[in-house]
C-alpha cells in the first residue's frame, strides 16, 4: 500500500519535472517484464530444471507491478500515462535464435548485470528520495531487482559447466557488447549534462530523481565493484569485457 503523495515546500515546476521521469521508469520496467517472458519462454524450449522455469516467471510478474507501480506514481504526481515501445525487445529477442543461447544471453546480460546495475541506480535514488510516495516506490522496487539479480548470477553458476567453449566465447562478447550499451544508456546522457553545466535542482532528488553525479557515481561503482568481479567469478574475463567495451 503506498502512502499519499505530500508535495509540501515542493513547487509546482520541480514536481512537474520529477513526474516526467515515472511514466519513463514505467516503460523500462515493462520492457524488462518483456525480456525476461522471453527468457522464461527460452528456458522452458532449452528444457531447463526447476526452480528456474518458477523464478524466471516470479520475475516477470515482478517488472509487470513495477511498471504499474510507477504508472500509478507518475498520475499521482500529476505526468501523463506513459507510453510504451517492445521494438528493442523484439530486435534484442530476434537476434537470438537457440534457445539455451538466447537464455544464457538474456540471463547474463539482463538479469545479472543489467539488474545489478539497475540495484544501484534504485538504491541511490531511494537514499536521496525523502517525499514518502515517491520513497516506498523506489524501496518497492528495489527490494524485487536484489532478488532479480541474485536470480541472475546463481542461475548462470548453476548453467555454466554445462555450457561448451563457443558458448562461452559468446557470452564473453554478450557481457561485453552489454557493458558498452549499459554505458550509453545510463552514464552518458548523464556525463553530458554534468560536462553542459545543466543545473541540477536539489528538490529534484528528493522527489526521486537521481541527480546526474550520482547516477554516473552508482552506474561505475556497480560496474567495477559488482559486475566485473562477478563475471570473473563466473569463469569470464570482466576485466578484458569493460575494457573492450567499445573495441567491437
Amino acid at each position: 500500500m503506498l502512502p499519499p503523495v505530500d508535495l509540501t515546500g515542493f513547487t509546482p515546476a520541480q514536481v512537474d519535472f520529477a513526474a516526467a521521469a515515472w511514466p519513463m521508469r514505467s516503460a523500462e520496467e515493462l520492457r524488462s517484464a518483456l525480456i525476461f517472458r522471453a527468457l522464461a519462454r527460452a528456458a522452458g524450449a532449452a528444457n531447463l530444471p526447476e526452480p528456474w522455469m518458477k523464478r524466471f516467471a516470479a520475475m516477470v510478474v515482478d517488472e509487470v507491478g513495477h511498471a504499474r507501480l510507477c504508472a500509478e506514481v507518475g498520475v499521482r504526481l500529476g505526468a501523463a500515462r506513459p507510453r510504451y515501445d517492445a521494438r528493442p525487445v523484439r530486435a534484442r529477442v530476434a537476434a537470438l535464435t537457440d534457445p539455451i543461447g538466447r537464455t544464457t544471453a538474456i540471463l547474463l546480460v539482463e538479469a545479472a548485470m543489467g539488474e545489478t546495475i539497475s540495484m544501484a541506480l534504485f538504491r541511490a535514488g531511494r537514499r536521496a528520495a525523502t517525499e514518502p510516495l515517491t520513497r516506498a516506490a523506489l524501496s518497492a522496487i528495489l527490494a524485487d531487482e536484489v532478488r532479480h539479480q541474485r536470480n541472475g548470477w546463481t542461475g548462470m553458476a548453476a548453467l555454466w559447466p554445462n555450457l561448451s567453449e563457443p558458448q562461452r566465447a559468446a557470452l564473453q562478447l554478450e557481457a561485453t557488447n552489454g557493458l558498452a550499451a549499459f554505458e550509453r544508456q545510463v552514464a552518458v546522457p548523464a556525463l553530458r549534462r554534468l560536462e553542459a553545466g545543466e543545473p541540477f535542482d536539489p528538490a529534484f532528488a528528493a522527489l526521486g530523481v537521481l541527480a546526474p553525479e550520482a547516477r554516473v557515481d552508482a552506474f561505475y561503482r556497480a560496474v567495477e565493484h559488482l559486475v566485473v568481479p562477478r563475471l570473473t567469478a563466473l569463469g569470464l574475463d570482466g576485466a578484458r569485457a569493460w575494457s573492450e567495451r567499445y573495441r567491437r
